[in-house]
């Protein structure tokens, strides 16, 4: 009884107000063009030149849809979203991480000195503060409410931008990986070591990392979330975060529990509300259809569940090689871009949304 109530609680994602597609759109990467399209993959336009034989590893934009953030080559770039350029602008950042602030008006990226610092580069003047924290480290907030987050060996911290030194310790003991601070600074995602039950009246525990969602107020009280899970990326609302689950795409819920998956896809980028995401899949997904045979053999085998409270390690491999300027590179081969929606039936399948693709894709929050 306990595990049916589990499973219809997350069937039953709370309704929203559909997001108007036709009010937001997609930019993504196609031979040596980044190109735009509406979240249905109609009206398809260049909005600049990629140089020859360019691989767009990452595409990232601020809460507003303003600026395109771009890793090229291992280079960072960035790019007005309103039509005034279609030149990428290089960035003075070394090869690492790098975000674009909410606002759009700043970068926090590697500096190029070669001590292992980071800089904060004004989009408008180009003006670059270097800033005694880790390469790693995200801008969380605006305004006056901008604050710098990064974790190290002895925990969490938060600083302002003007003084980075005059850190304040967030949470004490700090995640082992995959730390990702949500866009209002209140609360981050990270793996820890922890337990999980195994055997059929699951009494039994062994050791294992899980990702969990913790706040950042200096208690730092943790939640299990997707086991296995490397995050993506925050919705803009600080609300849902797009999850590598291995081999599957997962919107999830972060402070509530819901999630959906899709396996045999490989996250991109998600709407500004969670509603949506934009993954990547293999042109022709009918070739990864089980056959009817097979699909008879595995019925037979056992009925089909609902979805458990977390999903769990089943065929999705062992592969998990994040890189050091994205979390997740994205595949290689004949690729599209898909459209999956986090409403609806579990078995419904993610809509094309471009058939051919060559690199990263991100949701624009809304047309400039």
């Amino acid at each position: 009884m306990i595990r049916v109530a589990v499973a219809l609680a997350l069937f039953a994602i709370p309704a929203r107000a559909d997001t108007d597609l036709g009010n937001e759109y997609v930019v993504f990467a196609r031979g040596n063009a980044l190109l735009k399209s509406d979240a249905k993959g109609k009206s398809e336009t260049q909005i600049a030149t990629l140089p020859a034989k360019a691989t767009v590893r990452a595409l990232r934009t601020d809460a507003a849809g303003k600026v395109l953030l771009a890793d090229i080559n291992g280079t960072w770039s960035w790019l007005p979203l309103d039509g005034s350029s279609k030149t990428l602008t290089e960035l003075p950042c070394d090869p690492g991480p790098a975000q674009i602030a909410e606002d759009a008006l700043c970068v926090l990226c590697r500096s190029k000195k070669g001590d292992g610092g980071a800089i904060i580069v004004n989009l408008a003047t180009g003006k670059q503060t270097p800033a005694a924290v880790p390469p790693a480290t995200r801008i969380a907030g605006t305004g006056a409410d901008r604050k710098l987050i990064w974790a190290d060996g002895d925990g969490v911290w938060t600083a302002s931008p003007a003084s980075p030194k005059k850190k304040q310790q967030a949470v004490k003991e700090p995640p082992l990986r995959g730390f990702l601070p949500s866009p209002d600074g209140t609360h981050a995602l990270g793996v820890y070591k922890s337990e999980v039950f195994e055997g059929n009246r699951g009494k039994a525990t062994k050791p294992a990392e899980i990702l969990m969602v913790f706040g950042l107020d200096g208690n730092g009280a943790r939640r299990k979330v997707i086991k296995s899970g490397l995050p993506i990326e925050w919705s803009h609302d600080s609300q849902w975060v797009l999850v590598q689950d291995k081999n599957g795409a997962c919107i999830m819920m972060a402070h509530g529990g819901q999630y959906k998956c899709w396996r045999g896809y490989t996250a991109a980028s998600i709407s500004p509300d969670g509603k949506y995401a934009l993954v990547l899949g293999t042109r022709d997904k009918k070739a990864d259809k089980p056959s009817k045979k097979s699909k008879k053999k595995r019925a037979k085998k056992a009925p089909a569940e609902e979805p458990s409270e977390m999903p769990e390690d089943d065929e999705h491999g062992d592969e998990e090689i994040p890189s050091d300027d994205v979390a997740l590179a994205p595949p290689t081969g004949p690729l599209s871009l898909y459209r999956a929606q986090l409403e609806g039936a579990y078995t419904s399948s993610p809509a094309v949304v471009a058939k051919v693709v060559e690199g990263a894709a991100v949701w624009i929050p809304s047309k400039p």
